[in-house]
């Protein structure tokens, strides 16, 4: 049997095969980044449809948030005339700050007065306090304190996180006269 190779002309077949290489050249220079940039932007929109669930979720608490912090907040805060302790009332600062932290719904842990910088001739001494609760009661806590006429200044507060709970230390100066 014998074939025969003047059915498809020579020509014919060199066309076939450059237009076969020109299709195949843009299929893999032009289509095939392409594709590979649908899958890059198909994962990115994964990623923010995930974010968008979270954020569908978190929403009630974040609405929650922001009715607590913003519910008790006064315009205007009333500072008190600053005087001094008397002496003889020291032994009275632990039941001073337990009566603060019982208005702002707060636990004292411990409030320990350093008596050695009352010992040095000065007008102020140092109080050390622990106390335990959340974020808005220790804010309320503060607004309570400063209220009281004799609290010169806070010089610290630490902040460390517990099981259920958040502890506040604080270093605080009272007047005394």
């Amino acid at each position: 049997m014998k074939i025969r190779y003047d059915i498809i002309p020579v020509r014919s077949m060199i066309y076939l095969l450059i237009s076969t290489l020109v299709l195949a050249a843009v299929i893999f220079l032009v289509l095939y980044p392409y594709y590979k940039s649908l899958d890059k932007l198909d994962m990115e929109i994964a990623g923010i449809e995930q974010r968008i669930e979270t954020q569908k979720v978190l929403l009630p608490l974040y609405m929650e948030l922001v009715k607590k912090s913003g519910a008790s907040v006064p315009d205007k805060f009333t500072i008190p005339e600053r005087k001094t302790l008397p002496k003889n009332n020291i032994d009275l600062i632990p039941s001073i700050f337990k009566g603060v932290a019982r208005k702002s719904h707060t636990k004292i842990v411990s409030v320990s007065p350093d008596f050695t910088t009352l010992s040095r001739g000065q007008t102020s001494i140092l109080i050390n306090a622990t106390v335990r609760g959340d974020f808005f009661s220790f804010r309320n806590f503060l607004i309570e304190l400063g209220k009281v006429s004799y609290v010169r200044q806070i010089e610290e507060i630490e902040i460390q996180q517990g099981a259920t709970y958040k502890e506040f230390k604080m270093k605080l100066w009272l007047g005394v006269g």
